[in-house]
């Protein structure tokens, strides 16, 4: 069994909740990340700053049997763009091959393939092609939405849920989703850590709900009685825009809002996802929408370099 880890972002989002599960079965964890590690860290996870150059990648990832990338960007912004994070994704294939890494675990997004008109799985889509082209053995993961209490989307829902009478609900919200939790995900990637084939599978939970369905077991969960209103997607995009110049953050594009309605986030094989979403809401729906979680600020802004709590 492989002992030694390198992934992108242990102290953020995802990769935060792969290295504890990583760290919880005894592997070496080292990642590459610009963001500072969680005060009172355990566990003794190496880092080395995210910094695109092959060379120094590559003497970071010496000695590493896997490499796990989670490295995307959710949107475009300052000078950030899909394209780069696509050429960004290359180095780090590259810099793992000529590290010696043994495999590659990469964390996708479901149906990349079928999002062409979208930037986002467009080039998700184009970085699944150049991995399989690396010559590394693989495994390619793919999430729907990740469900957990540092999830952006989820939890700004739930801010606005608990503070506005009325919901604008896109087109009515009859497209379906199947998120998956954190830890659901997390497990599912150390798992593919441990295998020895080429392998591509999609991270979703048991559960399928339209949105208005998940939407109405979030308000239920936070004690909202916020009210939905059916409205088109042009409206529902420009209602968002004032409150979106007040807090200095994009809480919704229109690429985010289409790929829910193609619903690329709904899985077509087997879900390998075993918690119940519907369960999770309810233990951990009255600690969502407290505060407002400012996505730029995170990645981005004032708060770029600080751990993010999963």
């Amino acid at each position: 069994m492989p002992k030694t880890v390198v992934l992108t972002g242990a102290f953020s989002y995802t990769g935060g909740a792969v290295a504890g599960e990583l760290l919880a079965r005894g592997y070496s964890v080292r990642t590459l990340t610009n963001r500072t590690p969680p005060e009172g860290l355990h566990g003794g996870i190496g880092a080395a700053p995210l910094v695109f150059d092959l060379e120094r990648l590559s003497r970071f990832m010496e000695g590493a049997d896997v490499f796990i990338n989670t490295f995307w960007v959710r949107l475009p912004y300052a000078g950030v763009t899909f394209d780069s994070a696509v050429e960004h994704s290359r180095l780090l294939f590259q810099s793992a091959k000529q590290a010696g890494v043994r495999k590659i675990v990469h964390v996708s997004v479901s149906n990349a393939e079928c999002g062409g008109n979208l930037g986002y799985y467009r080039g998700k889509a184009e970085v699944e092609k150049i991995l399989k082209s690396s010559g590394l053995p693989y495994a390619i993961v793919r999430p729907t939405l990740i469900l957990g209490t540092a999830d952006v989307l989820t939890n700004n829902m739930a801010w606005m849920l608990r503070r506005f009478p009325l919901f604008a609900l896109p087109r009515g919200g009859n497209y379906r989703l199947q998120p998956i939790t954190l830890r659901d995900t997390a497990r599912i990637i150390a798992m593919e850590v441990e295998n020895t084939t080429d392998s591509e599978m999609d991270a979703a939970g048991p559960e399928i709900f339209t949105f208005k369905e998940f939407l109405g077991f979030l308000a239920e969960s936070v004690g909202s009685k916020s009210r939905f209103l059916s409205v088109p997607n042009g409206v529902a995009l420009a209602s968002l825009r004032p409150l979106e110049w007040v807090l200095r953050d994009i809480i919704l594009t229109r690429e985010e809002l289409l790929g829910l309605q193609q619903e690329l986030l709904v899985s077509h094989r087997n879900p390998l996802g075993k918690e119940s979403v519907l369960q999770w809401l309810k233990a951990h729906g009255k600690g969502l929408g407290h505060r407002f979680s400012n996505d730029l600020n995170r990645h981005f802004l004032t708060e770029r370099q600080s751990p993010i709590i999963s």
